[in-house]
């Protein structure tokens, strides 16, 4: 709303206009809503009441201007807030508000308070997102986690970038299982104009899009974090990582944390409405003090992420990826002046510093670069006309040698691989450009390299070499840029890095340059001549470095020169052969070769060092001549040399025995072919180490004879008693079956046997000659068969296994020892055959090309793999551990009154591993949740199934506690052993049943009902059957009698989250005065609830009688009416207003000729008068009938007699006129005058003016000239004497007194007969009451005033009581019975202790209710412990629906905490259930009191859920072992005989411990109502009725002796009146 106060200037004021001042205020409500109020020019101080005044009146206009969310708000005092404070900023205003405290042109943000207890912290609708419409054309089509989240982190980047000098620059990443947690120092965001919190969530507002200008240009690596482009960042990456966001952020300035909430879905809601604002809740906090730590100069932002819907990835390699995308931000050497690594920021992720992180792309690849860097930098500039953009970048190239006769790059990929990230290029397909803007990667840019780093012919040492170079480009500044590779499926693609400035444009992921920018274009070109001639129009590019521009042709050469000397440096010395090579293509078996290129020469002759070596010739490697050859000589014959020389290259062949399997070189219809077949390869630099030696024919066969005598056969597993001699702790467990749990061998000793070994020689096992002496490493592996596991499958993972190479011990060579137990010591814990598998490889190793040339040969002797294997079976061990669920049941899901599912349980022993169960175990089944809910299962089935699994079945849920555990009803079901300390248990959802009983709030509610009017605090509670609130949402259909509901088309209302059904305010009555209504509630075609009532009944009554005769032709005047209730009061709300178009008003319908139909009179407050009513011309009888014009049952049909004209005589008093009679219709009454009303239409007769209070005809003009002299006018100045009297006068006024004599005397009379009559009536039913108290002896008569039925007791509890628990119960239970609500129910409070029972006599019941005492009789009696803690708000909840309050304490007693409940048993084939107690042999002794109680039998099936019922929990809790006798005596001689001195008589003794009261008269009136019996029921019926006939006497007699007093006292003053006239009348 808009407050301007006009500019008041005076005339000699010759400044110019100033600008208009407009004050935005967002006033946050204390019901959290948020009104905006735009003040322009207003005073410099303004009152508090009137600014909430502003408010409020602001306030009510948008709540009708726009729909507010359905949920329910506090009412706001707006009284209470005019005289409290407002809050701006963390200081409290009073009295007066200064505007000199608030921005102009920006949104102040201040809060109103009302008195209120707590201020809320969050405000619907606070902030306006409404984005840019332009901005959602610009959408990123493909979003992943980590640019989502990367995103964010790039708004966090450029808010602490511009941070003060001293301030902590921190960015904080942590991501929990609930949460994602964005955090940073930067300088935060408020409400103001400049730097809202609103413009963080809104589209195209971004703060940081201006300032692209200022990052373009400068030095590399250009670190100027600008990175926003378009404006959606922050919104969009939240809305993508999850469902709910809220963002926290404070200034230095400000005291308070303003926040933001994001809701996703209601954000897509509203977008997709036409002409919706995106607006979102807000509010303002104080500040955590974790958040004032991690930025101690008090500026941040926080951003929080709710119910994420990515998949997030591990912690480490988020941690290095996030390091490797912002590398330049995290370290960077190149800003230092020093030399020295700097950390422009802190970046942290899940409490890690990036800084100490190790892995990533960065540091492999840092690590295996060579030699110094060779870089450039370009400016481009667009030659388009009226354009002037520009962009700038440097290329860093870096070489990666071979190293060891392997490339560095395959070095990388390996070492990447290794970290688990997945590589799929080879050393020619991977991507040797990486890009970086601004220092942040763009991960997928997909350049596999660029045209200017492709050099050289094919297979030329040039072309090699540049692939071996890396060129970075980056955005922001060095880092190696196979992010990609990490981030994006882990796909490899750069080779270059590229530093470039914020001229060039990324896609809107950022995550690739745009493809069709200008510059992007010419950057990827670079180098090639065609595109260059393309682009040359466009786009300009000057090439400098270290300020010296240079030409391409100079810096084509200077890095020709850097790649070969590089070369030089760092790659190693290629081989060359001496004859004709074969070149092959494309058909090299590569996986034997076990190398990637397709293509290498072939040579039979390669000369090295002057020394030439051909194929065919028998050499000797040397032990450590390369790896693989460290223990033994290796003898081989060469095959071929291979040299790689193309772009693919190979090498490595497997060795064999047979010369005819080595390598096979044909050539097929000129295509060459290298088969591999079972050679292998060796590099060639043995060769220049001289281990590589030749050898003789001689020497050659010499060694093949010897290796024959030693070739291995088959592996043993030496026994006990060998191993004892070896001093060796070795078992023979091995082989054999043992239980689970069983410790396995400390060492198990395999040895290798050569094939001479036979079985005639085991006695002759330890022998070294027997046991051969092998270099190779042998192999055991441990599997598991059974039945859980995955034995079976191809290729399975072995369950443990180890390698070692032989040793020696007491002289024995060849021995290979495993320890087992102190590697494994629970290998034989799960039960099953496991396979010891033993395999040693009688080879050599094969080895793999790692050099550019190399030789391939084949070895004399043959290699052979021998394996062992031996079988263990684990037996379950026999001793139970635990118990567990069969199958992966992680939740159940049922319903109260239903089963649970069947479930099977299996038997673990101690190792987990699965046994029978020998029986059925006595079980305790248990839903359990906190705090306070636990609910036993008592009806299970179980039972046993194959293989002993033990299944239950028919597990029926009751409970009425489920209110304790909504809306979530989430609980853990327990099933326990009894007798075992064994247990399961699973997560359980435990929903209410279908809907079976309602219940009202407030009972009254239907009550006073008019028509037209909307019913108020109408509240309908729905439980199952089992009272529990049903479930939120169910469905509940109405049926609907003179109700409807607004602003619903349908009569299915849904359950709310209090299982309630709120119908206030929208149920309104259509039906008319007097009319009976109802409501009815449906479960399907069953009414479960249904409330009549009545709308008020109102009555059309006639203030004055009409006159019996009138005249025709003349008006009747004056008529008035009136609406009275059916009390006779009159309805001052029938008021006629127009404004409001609440119309009441009355019609005439006759059948005179004379139309009166067209006129309305109007009511006014409850009364309408009608001034003249013209009269029909002709005599007879005139009917009319007056209605209400919209409640036609308020109505009146009225008769009157015409007569022709009279004439009147006057005398000496006055004039006479006819005695009037009225005619009326039923409905009419006689009652007062009321003011006069409006009259609508134009009347078509005329209308009287007189005022005669009587109806008068029109003719008579004389007669207000004669009045007759009243009573009290002739009592005055009888008693003043004061003024003459007139005698005819004082004889009129005598008459009239004696008159009044008469009758009073006459009415005197007849109240002494009445009072006759009522007297013998008192007598007859005193006499009528005794009669049927002595018919009723068997209770006995002693005591008749406690002879009361359980209605009786409830009733006078009601009356004598009302300020207690029990008369509130007592209420609620005589208007509806129960079970009605959860006070009423079983599971609630079902009694009171005075209700529950009763006993054979009076004297019992004085005698025992005198026993307790009034307060434990008064006492509620309740089963669910829940209600002992929250009895006491839960009866005044109800006392308040009562319109009455409880102010006497009160007692509640709860079965289920009976702390000793009677466990001796019952007397047998008892209905009563009487506890079997010894009764003991002394005089006079009537029983025991617990056992005098009769119970009913629906008080006998209240049971605890121990199955304990009244008798042995309440009544024994009360009076114990209390013995009850005949008289006093008796009880005097038995108490010595008793056991804790307690007992009472008859007579009314009472003995308690220590204490003794002795009989009175004293009667109590709260007692145990007394046992009826099906024959008796009348006659206590008739008692009742007769003791009620004894009242009513009795009052009706205090009522005439009451009105027999006032007529004596009327007699006696009319009597000195008539004394004092006759005496005036003689003296005169």
């Amino acid at each position: 709303m808009s407050n301007k106060r006009p500019l008041k200037r005076a005339l000699d004021l010759d400044d110019d206009d100033e600008e208009d001042k407009l004050y935005k205020l967002k006033v946050l409500l204390p019901n959290s809503t948020s009104v905006t109020l735009s003040l322009t020019n207003p005073r410099p101080e303004m009152s508090i009441k009137y600014l909430v005044n502003l408010v409020k009146e602001e306030y009510e206009k948008t709540r009708k201007n726009f729909v507010l969310s359905g949920k329910k708000r506090k009412t706001i005092d707006w009284n209470q807030a005019a005289e409290s404070y407002l809050e701006h900023n963390g200081e409290k205003i009073r009295r007066t508000v200064k505007f000199e405290s608030f921005k102009p042109d920006s949104s102040n943000i201040i809060r109103l308070d009302d008195g209120s207890d707590e201020a809320s912290i969050m405000y619907e609708n606070m902030w306006d997102l409404t984005p840019d419409t332009d901005m959602l054309k610009e959408l990123p089509e493909n979003y992943s986690f980590e640019t989502a989240l990367a995103d964010l982190i790039d708004n966090s980047l450029q808010a602490v970038w511009s941070c003060s000098p001293g301030n902590r620059r921190l960015i904080s990443v942590d991501v929990l299982k609930d949460r994602i947690i964005v955090f940073d120092s930067g300088p935060g965001m408020d409400s103001s104009k400049e730097n809202s919190i609103a413009k963080w969530g809104k589209i195209g507002a971004s703060i940081h899009r201006s300032y692209k200008s200022k990052a373009i240009g400068g030095n590399p690596p250009y670190l100027m974090p600008f990175f926003g482009m378009f404006g959606y960042g922050g919104a969009y990456a939240c809305m993508h990582l999850g469902r709910r966001t809220l963002v926290s952020s404070k200034t230095k300035e400000s005291k308070k944390v303003f926040t933001l909430q994001l809701n996703k879905e209601a954000l897509i809601d509203n977008r997709s409405t036409s002409g919706k604002n995106w607006k979102v809740d807000g509010g303002m906090r104080d500040p955590l003090d974790e958040e004032m730590k991690l930025s101690p100069h008090g500026s941040f932002t926080k951003v929080e992420i709710f119910e994420a819907k990515c998949k997030i990835p591990e912690i480490y390699q988020l941690q290095c990826r996030l390091k490797d995308i912002y590398f330049p931000y995290i370290q960077c050497d190149e800003v230092s002046k020093t030399g020295r690594t700097l950390r422009p920021v802190e970046f942290q992720v899940h409490g890690d510093d990036l800084t100490e992180i190790v892995g990533g792309e960065v540091a492999t690849t840092n690590l295996n670069s060579k030699g110094e860097e060779f870089w450039f930098q370009i400016r481009f500039c667009e030659n388009r006309k009226g354009k002037s953009q520009e962009a700038n970048a440097r290329l860093k190239f870096f070489y990666f040698p071979i190293v060891h006769g392997k490339e560095s790059i395959d070095i990388i990929m390996e070492s990447l691989e290794k970290e688990g990230y997945k590589v799929s290029e080879s050393f020619q397909t991977f991507g040797r450009v990486s890009v970086r803007r601004l220092g942040r990667l763009l991960p997928e840019v997909p350049w596999a390299s660029i045209p200017f780093m492709e050099r050289g012919a094919r297979a030329c040492t040039l072309q090699k070499c540049c692939q071996r170079v890396k060129c970075f480009v980056g955005m922001s500044s060095y880092i190696n840029a196979s992010f990609h590779n990490m981030l994006y499926d882990f796909k490899f693609a750069f080779m270059v890095v590229v530093d470039l400035d914020a001229g060039f444009v990324p896609t809107p992921s950022k995550t690739d340059l745009a493809s069709q920018n200008l510059f992007s274009v010419a950057l990827k070109n670079f180098g090639s001549k065609s595109k260059e001639k393309d682009n040359s129009t466009d786009v300009s590019m000057v090439i400098h470095k270290e300020g010296k521009s240079l030409t391409y042709g100079q810096v084509e050469q200077s890095y020709q020169d850097w790649v070969f000397k590089m070369h030089k440096s760092y790659d190693e010395e290629d081989a060359l052969g001496e004859d004709e090579a074969t070149v092959i293509f494309d058909s090299l078996d590569n996986k034997a070769l076990c190398i990637s290129p397709d293509s290498v020469r072939v040579h039979k002759v390669m000369k090295r060092k002057g020394k030439s070596w051909e194929r065919g010739q028998k050499i000797k490697i040397m032990k450590g001549a390369c790896a693989g050859v460290h223990k033994n000589d290796v003898y081989a014959t060469i095959d071929y040399f291979l040299i790689e020389n193309f772009e693919d290259e190979t090498g490595g062949k497997q060795v064999n025995f047979s010369e005819e399997e080595g390598c096979l070189l044909s050539t097929i219809k000129g295509i060459s072919k290298l088969e591999i077949r079972k050679s292998s390869s060796f590099p060639i630099s043995i060769i220049d180490s001289e281990k590589c030696v030749l050898l003789d024919e001689n020497e050659w066969n010499r060694k093949l004879n010897r290796q024959k005598e030693k070739d291995p056969s088959r592996i043993d597993l030496l026994n006990e008693i060998d191993c004892r001699t070896l001093n060796l702790n070795g078992e023979t467990t091995i082989g054999a079956s043992v239980f689970a749990g069983q410790t396995p061998p400390q060492q198990i000793v395999a040895v290798v046997r050569p094939a001479s070994f036979t079985s005639s020689k085991l006695s002759k096992k330890l022998d070294q000659k027997h046991i051969v002496k092998m270099d190779s490493e042998m192999l055991m592996e441990v599997e598991l068969q059974g039945k859980n596991n995955k034995s079976r499958e191809k290729n399975p993972k072995p369950l443990y296994s180890d390698r070692c190479f032989p040793t020696n011990r007491e002289g024995f060579h060849g021995l290979y020892i495993f320890p087992l137990e102190s590697k494994f010591p629970h290998l034989f814990k799960k039960a099953g055959t496991y396979i010891f598998s033993f395999s040693v490889v009688s080879k050599p190793i094969n080895f793999y090309n790692i050099s550019y040339s190399v030789i391939g040969v084949h070895f004399f002797f043959q290699g052979n793999s021998i394996t062992c294997k031996k079988k263990v079976i684990v037996k379950p061990s026999s001793k139970v551990g635990s118990w567990k669920l069969v199958g992966n049941q992680e939740t159940i899901n049922v319903s109260v009154g239903s089963c649970l599912p069947p479930l099977s349980i299996t038997c673990l022993d101690e190792h987990e591993n699965q046994i029978p169960f020998t029986s059925v175990p006595s079980l305790h089944v248990k839903l359990k949740a906190s705090p306070g809910f636990e609910v036993p299962v008592y009806k299970i089935e179980a039972k046993l199934i194959d293989h002993g699994v033990l299944t239950l079945k028919n597990m029926l849920v009751k409970t009425d506690e489920l209110d304790s555990i909504r809306p979530g009803y989430k609980a853990t079901l327990e099933i326990c052993s009894k007798d075992e300390p064994f247990s399961v248990s699973v997560a359980c959802n435990v929903k209410p049943g279908p809907l079976k009983r309602v219940v009202e709030k407030n009972p009254k509610a239907l009550e006073n009902l008019l028509p037209d009017s909307t019913v108020e605090n109408f509240i309908l509670e729905m439980f199952d059957g089992y009272n529990n609130h049903v479930a939120e949402g169910t469905d509940v259909s109405l049926c609907l009698n003179g109700f409807f509901i607004q602003d619903s088309v349908s009569l299915n209302l849904k359950v709310d989250n209090a299982g309630c059904i709120d119908l206030s305010g929208i149920l309104k009555v259509t039906a008319g005065y007097g009319k009976p209504v109802s409501l009815a509630i449906m479960s399907g075609s069953k009414e479960i609830f249904k409330k009549e009532s009545l709308v008020e009944i109102r009555e059309l009554r006639l203030l004055k009688e009409l006159p019996e005769y009138c005249t025709a032709g003349t008006n009747l005047t004056d008529l008035k009416f009136k609406v009275t209730d059916s009390f006779g009061i009159m309805d001052t709300s029938i008021n006629n207003d127009d404004k409001s178009e609440c119309f009441h008003t009355l019609s005439i319908q006759s059948d005179s000729k004379i139309d009166e139909s067209a006129i309305r009179y109007a009511f006014v407050h409850g009364s309408c008068k009608i001034p003249s009513l013209a009269l029909p011309d002709t005599e007879g009888v005139f009917s009319f009938k007056v209605f209400h014009s919209r409640h036609p049952e308020l109505h009146m049909s009225l008769k009157i007699q015409l007569t022709p004209a009279q004439t009147f005589e006057r005398d000496e008093i006055g004039f006479s006129e006819p005695s009037p009679r009225i005619y009326l219709t039923p409905q009419s009454k006689i009652g007062c005058s009321e003011p006069n009303p409006k009259i609508y239409g134009t009347p078509q007769s005329k209308m009287g003016s007189t005022t005669n209070p009587w109806v008068t005809p029109t003719q008579q003009t004389q007669s207000s000239q004669f009045r007759l002299l009243s009573i009290r006018e002739m009592s005055s100045a009888i008693s003043s004497q004061t003024r003459p009297v007139d005698m005819e006068q004082i004889s009129e006024y005598t008459e009239i007194l004696k008159g009044k004599l008469n009758s009073y005397s006459e009415m005197i009379s007849e109240a002494n007969e009445r009072l006759k009559c009522l007297e013998a009536e008192q007598e007859e039913a005193v006499q009528e009451l005794r009669n049927m108290q002595a018919s009723l002896e068997p209770h006995g008569v002693v005591f008749p005033e406690c002879l009361s039925t359980k209605e009786q007791m409830m009733k006078h509890i009601e009356e004598k009581h009302y300020n207690t628990a029990a008369s509130v119960f007592c209420s609620l239970y005589r208007k509806a019975q129960p079970p009605k609500s959860l006070l009423l129910s079983k599971e609630g409070a079902f009694g009171i202790v005075a209700l529950l029972g009763s006993v054979a006599s009076t004297s019992l019941s004085r005698v025992l209710s005198e026993y307790l005492g009034e307060d434990i009789m008064l006492g509620l009696v309740c089963k669910s412990t829940r209600l002992r803690s929250q009895s006491h708000l839960m009866l005044q909840s109800e006392a308040d629906r009562l319109k009455t309050s409880i102010t006497r304490r009160f007692h509640v007693k709860c079965l289920g905490a009976t702390s000793r409940p009677w466990i001796g048993g019952f007397v047998e084939n008892d209905p009563q259930r009487k506890l079997a107690m010894e009764a003991p042999k002394l005089p006079g002794f009537q029983g025991y009191a617990v056992n005098m109680i009769d119970l009913s039998q629906e008080e006998l099936n209240i049971k605890t859920y121990e199955g304990h019922g009244l008798r042995e929990t309440l009544f024994y809790g009360l009076f114990g072992n209390l013995q009850v006798y005949e008289t006093q005596t008796q009880v005097e001689e038995a108490l010595p005989h008793i056991s804790g001195g307690s007992a009472v008589s008859l007579d009314g003794f009472i003995a308690k411990e220590d204490e003794f009261i002795y009989p009175g008269s004293s009667k109590p009136e709260i007692h145990f109502p007394i046992t009826v019996r099906e024959n008796e029921e009348e006659k206590l019926s008739n008692l009742e009725a007769a003791r009620d006939r004894v009242r009513r006497v009795e009052k009706k007699i205090v009522e005439e002796r009451c009105l027999l007093s006032k007529l004596e006292k009327k007699m006696n003053k009319a009597n000195e009146r008539y004394e004092g006239a006759t005496k005036l009348s003689l003296e005169t």
